[in-house]
């Protein structure tokens, strides 16, 4: 599980590097987890609660909601604070079926890790670990 977990953050970042050009591969997986922790914690763990987001109408609050938060991340992890080129960035991710696949693999990976001691060595970024560690001591204490 967790080479395919390597492997999807992987293609992930790829994509973020291809359509952002961010020179810092580090900080772009950085965003592909972060990218992918947002995800879990909004419970779109699956590719038909994705569709349900991204065939709303593109005035519907819902959808701008979410394309924001997700703008909002490629902004921090590349540092290019051009809103609309970050929005279209975000909205051509969402509009590519192996970056979409690839992220929800993690987000759905990360679901069932957060209750699994020791689970996920394999995230890079240290503000995500601590978080699904955090999750599962929660878990422990309950």
């Amino acid at each position: 599980m967790e080479e395919m977990l390597l492997e999807n953050t992987k293609l992930a970042s790829y994509f973020l590097w291809e359509y952002t050009r961010g020179d810092d591969t580090l900080q772009l997986w950085y965003c592909a987890e972060d990218i992918a922790c947002f995800l879990e914690q909004s419970d779109i763990i699956c590719a038909k609660r994705l569709e349900s987001i991204l065939t709303l109408d593109v005035y519907d609050l819902g959808y701008i909601q979410f394309v924001r938060h997700i703008a909002f991340r490629i902004y921090i992890y590349t540092g290019n604070d051009d809103a609309l080129f970050n929005w279209f960035t975000a909205e051509h991710l969402l509009g590519n079926g192996e970056w979409r696949s690839a992220v929800l693999y993690m987000a759905s990976t990360y679901n069932r890790q957060k209750t699994v001691a020791g689970g996920l060595s394999c995230i890079h970024s240290g503000r995500i670990k601590n978080f699904y560690e955090s999750a599962v001591q929660a878990t422990d204490k309950s």
